[in-house]
């Protein structure tokens, strides 16, 4: 399938390769364990990248049709699936989780635990694009009063229908990546200033000056510091990444491995259910969707399952 994945950075991806596999494991394992390890970048990182990766100058229309194709169907997608899984548990509170499900944001519970992400993430960037012709530091102004109103009343914002609330507090991760793509000419030693902002960053998480973050929950952590070390531990691994991932077949893999990690973060909720060790699970809850998604990346529901256009195999040169 290598000739056939579309040209993208193998470091961005493998950075998403990473965070994803920090999501299963936060979901896998006890929150004792990952809370102060996964949970102040792991998400966060996502929200980062969205910034960095900001094509300026698309139309609100435009960028509309963008995020449905790569996250709004793949929402409708997953959630059908995961209301198949719940029905087939016969839960006594089925109906209920159905509800939730529904309403989306941070009252979803399972399966539905990761939906939040996808609609957040959706609201988010078209919440940039409005606000993108305005002076970069009214952005700010607005990115930092967002993440006030997070720290002040992040929990009602978390409830709000498809977590559209949080959007105001997850507009900062954006422009922090933003901020990243407009001064990335001017960083010499990706990899070493990639390494000593990890490092900040877990020193301010380790020291206890920083307590972890999980925005579905409405929890932003210690104020400023904690949106610190999740900022810096998130451009942190976009800048070792970039220092170290050379064009080549290494990054071709991840590429490919990168391009079905929606089909995993839909669904590996559901592999929460079985009765197995964490060990097992958290290898099931990776591989499984992901098989599911290279599969799909073949076939007609590519858009639907992973967010990304059916892999075709380039077409022969006539002439050779």
């Amino acid at each position: 399938m290598l000739e056939a994945i579309p040209n993208r950075s193998g470091a961005i991806d493998l950075v998403r390769i990473i965070a994803v596999a920090a999501i299963v494991a936060g979901h896998v394992f006890t929150r004792d364990l990952t809370g102060d390890l996964l949970y102040t970048w792991h998400v966060a990182v996502f929200f980062v990248l969205s910034g960095y990766l900001w094509k300026p100058g698309r139309s609100f229309r435009t960028e509309l049709g963008r995020r449905w194709r790569s996250l709004g169907r793949p929402y409708l997608a997953g959630f059908v699936l995961l209301t198949i899984a719940l029905l087939s548990m016969g839960f006594p509170d089925t109906l209920q989780r159905l509800l939730g499900g529904l309403y989306g944001g941070g009252v979803a519970g399972m399966p539905y635990i990761t939906l939040w992400f996808i609609s957040t993430l959706f609201f988010t960037a078209l919440l940039l694009r409005l606000i993108e012709r305005l002076p970069l530091a009214l952005q700010w102004t607005l990115g930092i009063a967002g993440a006030v109103a997070g720290w002040i009343w992040g929990s009602a914002l978390s409830d709000t229908p498809l977590g559209v609330g949080m959007a105001a507090t997850s507009l900062i991760y954006l422009l922090v990546g933003d901020a990243l793509r407009r001064v990335r000419d001017r960083v010499r030693a990706p990899a070493l200033t990639g390494v000593l902002l990890i490092a900040t960053g877990a020193a301010l998480v380790a020291s206890g000056l920083s307590d972890f973050i999980d925005i579905k929950q409405g929890d932003y952590g210690t104020p400023a510091l904690s949106l610190i070390a999740s900022a810096a531990i998130s451009t942190g691994l976009i800048l070792l990444a970039e220092g170290v991932v050379r064009p080549g077949r290494f990054s071709q893999v991840c590429t490919l491995l990168a391009l079905p990690l929606l089909t995993i973060v839909l669904l590996h909720p559901v592999f929460l259910w079985t009765p197995w060790p964490a060990g097992p699970t958290f290898a099931a809850a990776m591989l499984v969707p992901l098989v599911i998604g290279l599969v799909a990346l073949r076939t007609p529901l590519s858009p639907w399952l992973t967010g990304q256009a059916r892999l075709r195999r380039p077409q022969a040169d006539p002439a050779r």
